[in-house]
């Protein structure tokens, strides 16, 4: 905490005057005060702090104020060194031990025998510097005595950071500065003027205490071209269910202002609710400590659909068949949306429409509400820009070259841009984290038909820079970053799953430590992690036979699971997680999923490591004790 000190004067006598409302800061403090040559034998400090401070008792509606007094002071006569008065400083604190406290200036009036403090002074610095909530709660409170000689050299009676006066905890109460409920709701847009559909639009919150976050954030359906609506806590919803509208709150300009401030109906002496048309969608964004706002219109539709290419323009807009992919955040926090065509080997001819343009196409023949390319009819390039049909002198139909594999189109429809890629996947890719030295050691990835789906498994570890998590990205080629750099766009609620990014700049994809198997997608960019809780031997050729697994210890040094274990002259395979949707068989040379079973040919114990890499590099060995 920033700790700032006003002063307490006195004169060079031994006695100091009585409190009053003159709290002038005139000396600052030296950063780390001497010891002052006033003992404190020679200092005395009655304890006047009430056992509860209520600031609505000394700050008066008017601003005016009476000090809220701490202790009186007195020195033993003679006892004061020459050209030198003192002052003091009143440390508040939640916390017995002081770790995070305020310090207050106490008042500065010549020949003052009593210390008090501000309790406007008081009031600002616990409101911005402890805490917003207004609830009555404990304060320690402790006062440091100071001498200042010839007016600037400062020292602490007594050994600074150790002898404190008037130490006591009271009770405090400070004035609600700021009324802030636990939950606010839109009543109207998309879910119409009922307490019922108001209930459907309750703003999100970090779930910390609403004073020291007072940001709420909500995304609604505008409900068409015109939407109205008004802002209400619980308390609003339950007066308008008894008929009383006025506890709403509305905005302080005009109903069309997308930023601003609000205050209640009956403040405002009218509805003054919030107007926004041309909007799909509403980001609203409300800042409680300040009764502020601020709303995001959003013309983003949930889904997105190919219309053309492979398939009939027509039969294709009916059938919503080709439907873009998108990530579990919501349209206005990842504006893109990503489709994969295969390659036909020529041109491949289409359109982008969204549910309205669809329906406009097969049920009135209206095509003028798809979305096209600026750059014209068929002369796109791999990147452009985004317009309804309506809006362009051609169709603006997009045409791109088949002969890739496959074609991937992401639209980023904030932004209303497009970027078209060919694709023509390797074999692998790999990871490369903090658990091999970002890509040193092979950690590979495989596809088994070209079409950009891979699977490998491997531990996630953490590193100190990484608030616990295991820290990795994929790369395009083994221990090299310039054939795809492929780190988080955005993440899934889940925590195991979201959008990839080939840049440079993405960031590191970070997981709770563990072992997982993980799915990337390049046609589509995305991944999927699926954690592997353990992995062990089923099978007759161990004692669980085809029913208990025994296990194996993962060992991140050599990368395998790993045990000793009495073994039969038997059948065997390796699974995880104690089920049978992941498991190997084959050959120790090419442990493959559903691979057949494998045998020991000669009961004993053996030593066994098994190295789940991804199909073609899953192997094991199997050593005789």
């Amino acid at each position: 905490m920033k700790k700032v000190s006003l002063y307490i004067m006195a004169l060079l006598s031994t006695a100091l005057a009585s409190c009053n409302q003159d709290f002038e800061t005139i000396f600052v403090p030296q950063t780390n005060p001497q010891e002052s040559l006033l003992q404190t034998g020679d200092v005395s400090c009655s304890n006047n702090t009430p056992a509860a401070i209520n600031l609505a008792d000394y700050i008066n509606e008017d601003g005016t104020s009476k000090a809220i007094p701490i202790g009186t002071v007195s020195v033993k006569e003679g006892a004061m060194p020459a050209k030198t008065f003192m002052k003091a400083t009143v440390e508040f604190s939640k916390d017995a031990d002081f770790a995070n406290s305020i310090i207050l200036d106490a008042n500065s009036l010549d020949g003052a025998t009593d210390i008090c403090v501000d309790p406007n002074a008081l009031q600002d610095k616990y409101f911005n510097e402890i805490t917003r909530n207004p609830a009555t709660t404990d304060l320690h409170v402790r006062t440091t005595l100071y001498t200042v000689t010839d007016g600037t050299s400062e020292a602490c009676v007594g050994k600074p950071g150790e002898n404190f006066y008037c130490e006591s905890t009271v009770k405090f109460t400070p004035l609600n500065k700021v009324q802030i409920s636990s939950a606010y709701y839109v009543i109207g847009a998309g879910a119409g003027w009922t307490t019922e559909g108001a209930r459907t639009q309750q703003f999100n919150h970090s779930g910390a205490d609403v004073y020291e976050d007072p940001i709420f954030t909500v995304i609604v359906e505008s409900g068409g071209d015109d939407c109205w609506f008004a802002i209400g806590d619980d308390a609003a919803l339950e007066a308008i269910d008894g008929g009383d509208w006025t506890k709403l709150l509305g905005t302080k300009g005009a109903s069309e202002d997308l930023t601003g401030t609000m205050d209640y109906r009956y403040n405002l002496g009218g509805d003054h609710s919030f107007h926004v048309t041309g909007a799909k969608k509403l980001k609203i964004t409300l800042n409680m400590m300040e009764y502020s706002y601020t709303i995001e219109p959003i013309n983003i539709a949930d889904a997105y659909y190919l219309v053309g290419g492979p398939e009939d323009w027509a039969g294709s807009a009916a059938s919503k068949s080709q439907k873009f992919s998108h990530s579990s955040a919501s349209v206005a926090d990842d504006p893109i949306f990503t489709y994969v065509l295969e390659g036909t080997g020529g041109d491949i001819w289409f359109a982008i429409g969204d549910d309205e343009a669809c329906d406009a196409i097969a049920n009135d023949g209206d095509w003028s509400k798809l979305f096209g390319t600026t750059s014209g009819n068929g002369e796109n390039g791999l990147t452009g820009s985004l317009s309804r049909r309506s809006s362009l002198s051609d169709d603006g139909s997009f045409k791109v070259d088949g002969t890739a594999k496959f074609i991937r189109i992401q639209i980023n429809m904030a932004e209303m841009t497009y970027v078209i890629t060919p694709l023509n996947f390797a074999e692998y890719i790999y990871e490369a984290g903090v658990n091999n030295n970002w890509g040193a050691d092979a950690q590979p990835l495989y596809c088994p038909d070209g079409n950009g789906t891979y699977t490998g498994f491997f531990y996630a570890q953490d590193a100190d820079w990484s608030d616990g998590k295991g820290a990795f990205k994929f790369t395009g080629a083994f221990n090299s970053w310039d054939e795809g750099n492929y780190g988080t766009g955005t993440i899934n609620d889940d925590g195991l799953s979201g959008t990839l990014i080939d840049d440079g700049g993405s960031g590191n994809v970070l997981a709770e430590p563990g072992f997982y198997k993980a799915d990337v997608n390049l046609a589509e960019m995305t991944y999927q992690l699926t954690p592997i809780t353990g992995i062990g031997l089923i099978g007759p050729a161990q004692a669980g036979g085809w029913s208990d697994d025994t296990d194996l210890t993962y060992n991140p040094e050599t990368r395998a699971f790993e045990g000793t274990i009495e073994l039969a002259a038997d059948e065997f395979k390796f699974r995880a997680n104690d089920a049978w949707d992941i498991n190997w068989g084959g050959t120790l040379e090419n442990l493959t999923q559903d691979g057949p079973n494998l045998k020991i040919e000669k009961a004993g114990k053996y030593f066994i490591q098994f190295f789940p890499l991804c199909e073609t590099k899953s192997y094991a060995i199997i050593t005789a004790e």
